[in-house]
């Protein structure tokens, strides 16, 4: 027994001085017997991890808690994955905040952006996926191969861009949960740090939104530009998917349509074929909606009416219309929703992005001038 205990005090000894080694955790039963007495001693012995977690063998003894002990490899620890990298001259942007240009640094605007564009109460590794999007979306700006309409790198007007809140919003619209938010949103954006979705080598156009519904959209169905790292997959969203009713007045709508489209010239009562939809995505959002003497595209008439998603439905009640829009957004690229149904589920922000950015890869910044 005391030639045992010297001999584990010896391994952990060993392991302890040889920090830049391996320790992979063994069964105590894959070494020779130690008598229960003999456990007290051995308090270094470690909680046993997600890999080493035990399960049920042949012979095993399972009320009895198994001991993991280490033993030394030699092979190296490699705590970071290597990446690619892309090369950008400076991380300093302008931003154009309503309409006034602002310096900041890339980094700092990010906390802003996923504060903005991501409720506080997501969890981490959604949060983490969200910052890497949004730097990625930032990135491709800083390399001139996206223009943002205000002449600044990136502006604050969703339709051109990303949501920015500044620091001074928050404090205002947080109160008294500001430091826990800020200090969750300024960890997702550090332990993320410098990291960007590529596809070949290249940065991607990170599109994302807040819901889609059971699908994300093929990128050609909505921008008519397919990119290959855009494809419809699984939101994930399950029963955390954005359902809203919107009413309008029927005499309105019908008003409204008519002078944005002068060749519907629809009139009460409506005729049984307007509002007829003619055709959808495999997503299930609308391609086609026929009004009138005209037929127009699901984005037009989201466009048109302020609708939440280009998946709906129509129907007529009395004087009113109602659209029942399932999901939020463009649908194409990552939805906010399922990205964090699936951290919920333990998917880091890494698997996250793969699963939304089909067939991409993570690099790093590396800027040029420091």
């Amino acid at each position: 027994m005391i030639a045992l205990s010297a001999l584990l005090a010896g391994i952990l000894l060993g392991y302890a001085a040889a920090p830049k080694r391996t320790a992979v955790y063994a069964r105590a039963a894959e070494l020779p017997a130690v008598p229960k007495e003999t456990d007290a001693p051995l308090d270094v012995v470690q909680t046993p991890t997600q890999e080493s977690t035990p399960s049920p063998q042949a012979g095993s003894d399972p009320t009895v808690s198994p001991i993991f002990v280490p033993i030394v490899t030699e092979e190296p620890v490699d705590e970071h994955p290597e990446f690619g990298s892309v090369s950008l001259k400076s991380p300093h942007i302008t931003v154009c905040i309503d309409g006034k240009a602002t310096e900041m640094d890339l980094e700092e605007y990010l906390v802003g952006v996923v504060a903005a564009e991501m409720p506080a109460s997501s969890c981490p590794a959604a949060l983490e996926a969200q910052a890497v999007a949004a730097r990625t979306f930032t990135a491709l700006r800083m390399q001139g191969k996206a223009k943002c309409k205000s002449g600044c790198t990136v502006c604050s007007d969703v339709h051109c861009c990303q949501a920015y809140r500044s620091d001074q919003n928050l404090r205002s619209a947080w109160g008294k949960k500001y430091g826990a938010n800020i200090e969750k949103i300024r960890s997702a954006v550090k332990n993320t740090e410098g990291v960007v979705v590529t596809f070949e080598g290249k940065l991607i156009s990170a599109l994302y939104h807040a819901s889609c519904g059971p699908y994300t959209e093929n990128s050609e169905e909505v921008f008519a530009v397919a990119l290959p790292y855009l494809v419809s997959v699984d939101s994930c969203e399950g029963d955390a998917e954005m359902i809203t009713v919107q009413e309008f007045s029927l005499a309105e709508t019908v008003e409204k349509l008519n002078r944005l489209y002068p060749d519907a010239q629809m009139t009460i009562p409506l005729d049984p074929l307007d509002f007829d939809i003619w055709g959808t995505t495999d997503a299930g959002r609308v391609q086609l909606i026929r009004i009138g003497g005209t037929v127009i595209t699901g984005a037009a008439m989201r466009k048109a009416l302020g609708l939440k998603s280009t998946r709906f439905t129509v129907e007529i009640k009395g004087d009113k219309i109602v659209f029942t829009c399932y999901g939020y957004g463009h649908g194409v690229g990552m939805s906010q929703t399922g990205a964090n149904e699936m951290a919920k589920d333990g998917a880091d922000f890494s698997e996250i992005l793969a699963h939304f950015y089909t067939g991409t890869e993570l690099a790093l910044l590396d800027f040029t001038d420091g």
